[in-house]
């Protein structure tokens, strides 16, 4: 899961596994400017988006001509993992450029300067503008020491899938061994937010890296993009964790087509929010040889957060007076949020007025308000991962870091085993990693901000473990 509450640009696209930024929508609107030729933007722009007195973001468009004097454009920004994320549309007028991003629900417009050869202009989400310079320049690739490198010793092919039932297209990758198998296979979901099929973020791609280990170990993986994401197609908009499920389900279908593929010995690997589409999968499909479940919650979404919450305050060293406070006002906010006694535009104006009584700007808290009550936010906070885990009879392997501060293993663990015994489900596999946080990276505190600034993206025991789990380990069980 990611953090929740509070997110701006770095926080705006911070892709921690679980954490979704939504944001109000902003119009674009051109700066009168006195009429000058017409410039072509072709090429890299970067620049550095100030967030913080010590924080900056640095970010760029790649700006290509379709030959019809109009251009097309991919958002980058390398610490946070995204690359080529395709913006929604892309103006000129002159020498402004308006840029937006409907899906990050922000806007980019500026105005070259000839003299200087810069664009300057604003960046715009969440009720907040903040200036952005952008140059020429060039993409700066940003790698890990466990990212694989060319030429892998397994077979990688880009793919696309039918998505049952809306009928999109999902692209993914398929790595596979050498030869003609069959071997068996696992479907990877990633946490929620829009992710890619490597799952980037704060420049590290964890199930690139995953996929890379279980390949070398006679593995099939199927990685994709999610759902209007890269270059997926779809709709995340209006999506819940079981729509997310429905394209899960869609990727195994498909595994089960190919030749090289053990059709009866097929799993899935969720992270975070991936973790609790896994047990949905399972649950519509009987004949799924295995799960698991990294880092994966196993309460209702409310106590996911609340336990989220205080947790991370810890981790930053947050007086528990305060820990307590933000704890008590977030469990008001979802009282009310599920609150069936009241129409849903009641809820919505008792949110507004809280988050104004606590000094939240009028923009930004419409714009919490959006996304509490987005469909995803109020599925996430009712549902309960038990509910799909209880009756469930295939092997399945739990694993968690004692340091995740976003699921927590102390809560999840335990609520997990006794959802599967509960259904009388021995066939479990449960490890808890001392010093790993919620990426299974080795970790002083666990809190997000340390995920950078740690070069490991997952702890070599942990692949080596799953590896073995999916080829040995889950037949003793």
């Amino acid at each position: 899961m990611k953090a929740h509450m509070a997110v701006l640009l770095v926080l705006l696209i911070a892709l921690l596994p679980g954490c979704t930024t939504k944001t109000t929508e902003q119009e674009i609107v051109y700066v009168p400017a006195v009429k000058e030729e017409r410039v072509d933007f072709s090429g890299y722009w970067e620049g550095s988006l100030v967030i913080g007195v010590e924080q900056s973001l640095a970010m760029g468009f790649t700006i290509n001509s379709n030959g019809e004097g109009t251009y097309e454009a991919l958002l980058q920004i390398p610490s946070q993992g995204l690359r080529n994320f395709k913006v929604s549309s892309i103006q000129q007028e002159h020498n402004q450029l308006a840029i937006d991003m409907e899906q990050l629900q922000a806007t980019f417009t500026g105005t070259y300067d000839a003299g200087t050869q810069q664009i300057a202009g604003t960046f715009v989400q969440m009720g907040q503008s903040l200036p952005l310079v952008l140059a020429k320049g060039e993409v700066k690739e940003n790698t890990r020491p466990q990212d694989p490198v060319k030429p892998y010793p397994y077979i990688a092919e880009d793919i696309y899938f039918q998505q049952e039932p809306e009928g999109f297209k999902l692209a993914g990758t398929i790595t596979r061994p050498q030869g003609d198998g069959p071997y068996p296979a696992v479907v990877l979901v990633t946490g929620s937010g829009s992710q890619n099929r490597d799952e980037e973020l704060l420049g590290h791609r964890p199930f690139l890296v995953l996929a890379d280990a279980l390949t070398r170990s006679g593995i099939v993986v199927l990685r994709y993009d999610d759902r209007g994401f890269a270059e997926s197609e779809g709709d995340a908009s209006a999506a819940t964790s079981l729509d997310f499920a429905d394209d899960a389900e869609s990727a195994v279908h498909y595994l089960k087509s190919l030749p090289y593929v053990d059709a009866g010995n097929i799993g899935v690997l969720g992270h975070s929010e991936g973790a609790i589409i896994a047990p949905i999968v399972a649950q519509r499909n009987r004949d799924l040889a295995f799960l698991i479940l990294m880092a994966g919650p196993g309460v209702d979404g409310v106590a996911v957060l609340e336990d989220q919450t205080a947790a991370i305050l810890r981790a930053q060293q947050a007086p528990e007076p305060y820990i307590a406070q933000i704890v008590q006002a977030n469990l008001a906010i979802y009282a009310t949020i599920l609150d069936e006694g009241k129409t849903i535009e009641e809820r919505k104006e008792a949110v507004l007025q809280t988050l104004l009584a606590m000094g939240l700007p009028e923009d930004q808290a419409k714009a919490q308000v959006s996304a509490l009550f987005s469909p995803w936010y109020m599925t996430f906070l009712a549902l309960d991962p038990s509910d799909y885990l209880k009756d469930l009879a295939l092997p399945v392997m739990v694993l968690n870091g004692a340091k995740d501060t976003q699921v927590s293993a102390a809560l999840h663990v335990p609520a997990i085993e006794k959802a599967l015994l509960t259904g009388g489900n021995t066939r479990n596999t449960i490890k808890v990693y001392e010093g790993l946080n919620h990426l299974f990276q080795p970790a002083q505190t666990g809190a997000p901000e340390e995920y950078e600034n740690i070069d490991i993206t997952i702890d070599p025991q942990v692949l080596e473990d799953v590896s073995n789990w999916i080829v040995s380990g889950r037949f003793q069980l």
